[in-house]
């Protein structure tokens, strides 16, 4: 019968594989010695640094970016 069948194939096209729930911010890991917790922090908008804080305790922390650099992704917060 009519209407009776949903067409799935119109409209937007799916996200592509692998990008799905992935943010398009760049962001490092911390580790807050402080409180045992992990989050991500995320570029400031000058794109100067790296700026967050703890989720438990509001401890700020910010992590320069600079020439040179590093590769590392994760750091600890002591």
């Amino acid at each position: 019968m009519a209407g009776e069948n949903l067409d799935l194939t119109s409209g937007k096209q799916p996200a592509s594989p692998g990008k799905r729930g992935v943010s398009a911010r760049r962001f490092v890991g911390i580790r807050f010695d402080c409180c045992d917790v992990y989050t991500r922090v995320y570029v400031n908008r000058d794109e100067t640094a790296y700026e967050g804080r703890c989720p438990k305790c509001s401890r700020r922390v910010q992590l320069a970016i600079g020439p040179g650099g590093t590769d590392c992704r994760f750091f600890t917060a002591y």
